[in-house]
């Protein structure tokens, strides 16, 4: 009742909300925040395209391990690697590490303000006629901004100038959200970029599976099984 009641003023309040209002509103849209804590770590299982099936394995804080078809991929801390099925595992750049991160935890940006050192409130935009509160965070280059839906006040998309390069905007969008365990999680989330040749990723999430048991070494060992026996 707490949560519900703290939305609807918030709703009806003709001031614009700060940074911390607008993170409150989709913590609790998500869930609260006990309900998010209590995931240490999770089995995502999905598809890319068409026929690409992917399963990601996260462990808090922030360790994920990619399994699709032919390789491997990892990221343990700021550490990350790729093991193709045939050749040398080699490292993985900061550029690719980013959207493992979304795909595997999307619920991450309950911790936005540990993330980002700084964050300020910008106008009010729409996304596909929806209006939306807009957080941003500079970066290196440029900015990166948090566009919340203002009606459900959960995270619709991130858009990224800056972060690998000055010219060109990478997004994310968190689409078509469902409850899991009592949070709620985007079973489609969809990165695009506007540099020449980029690939647009549209990921389709089948299955969720919340606290399963994981064997920590997967995460900087390509030959480790996560799941613990």
């Amino acid at each position: 009742m707490a949560a519900s009641a703290c939305l609807s003023l918030f709703a009806q309040s003709a001031k614009p909300p700060g940074v911390d209002e607008v993170l409150s509103a989709y913590t609790q849209a998500l869930g609260g925040a006990t309900a998010v804590d209590r995931i240490t770590t999770r089995e995502v299982q999905g598809s890319v395209g068409l026929r690409a099936h992917v399963t990601y394995f996260w462990q808090k804080p922030h360790q994920v391990l990619r399994i699709g078809k032919g390789n491997r991929i990892g990221l343990n801390g700021n550490a990350g690697w790729i093991a193709p099925r045939r050749g040398r595992t080699k490292k993985l750049d900061r550029a690719a590490a980013r959207p493992l991160q979304m795909d595997a935890n999307p619920l991450r940006y309950v911790r936005l303000k540990e993330l980002y050192p700084e964050l300020v409130i910008s106008p009010t935009e729409t996304v596909e006629d929806r209006r939306m509160h807009v957080i941003a965070a500079p970066n290196n280059l440029g900015v990166t901004k948090f566009y919340f839906d203002a009606e459900t006040h959960l995270l619709r998309r991130i858009e990224e100038t800056g972060e690998t390069s000055a010219y060109f905007k990478t997004s994310t969008d968190f689409l078509e959200y469902k409850e899991v365990n009592a949070t709620k999680f985007p079973f489609r989330i969809v990165h695009s970029t506007t540099e020449p040749g980029g690939a647009k990723e549209d990921f389709h999430v089948n299955k969720v599976i919340d606290n399963v048991p994981l064997n920590p070494a997967a995460f900087s060992n390509p030959r480790v099984d996560p799941i613990a026996r």
